[in-house]
């Protein structure tokens, strides 16, 4: 499935959606919108938190498509970005795609991410991430 064709299966308007992929599984989700939150003992979260509680026991690893982003989740109110392994003729990258330099995939930034995942130390990289930006954004991790 092209994620440029993604329609949400539960919104009938032509919102722009926010696709995002398991890079544990391959599902396309639908994310950072209130028609996919679903209601896990009580609370509302979205759907790629409620896709990491049944994937990953909680732990998972998501590409944002249309903005070329890694995101890494644990839990309901844990996450962090992580670099895209995705990188243009210059060897930078393109967050939310502005420049539109075609992308190729960089074997040193994917092994690297592959490592993350197969050495489980997700929940290591977004402590440290969260350690070392010291400021608090005010990003609602549940809703993602």
């Amino acid at each position: 499935m092209l994620s440029s064709l993604l329609r949400c299966p539960r919104s009938a308007d032509d919102e722009r959606k926010h696709p995002v992929l398991c890079l544990f599984c391959g599902a396309i989700l639908c994310s950072q919108n209130i028609c996919c939150q679903e209601t896990v003992n009580g609370e509302e979260v979205g759907a790629c938190i409620f896709h990491a509680l049944h994937c990953g026991a909680g732990v998972c690893i998501f590409l944002k498509i249309r903005e070329c982003r890694v995101v890494l989740v644990e839990g309901k109110a844990r996450g962090c970005a992580y670099p895209a392994p995705y990188l243009d003729e210059y060897g930078e990258t393109d967050p939310g795609l502005k420049r539109g330099n075609p992308l190729h995939l960089s074997h040193e930034r994917y092994r690297k991410l592959h490592l993350v995942w197969q050495q489980h130390c997700i929940i290591e990289e977004i402590a440290r991430s969260q350690e070392t930006n010291q400021m608090l954004f005010g990003f609602n991790w549940q809703l993602l």
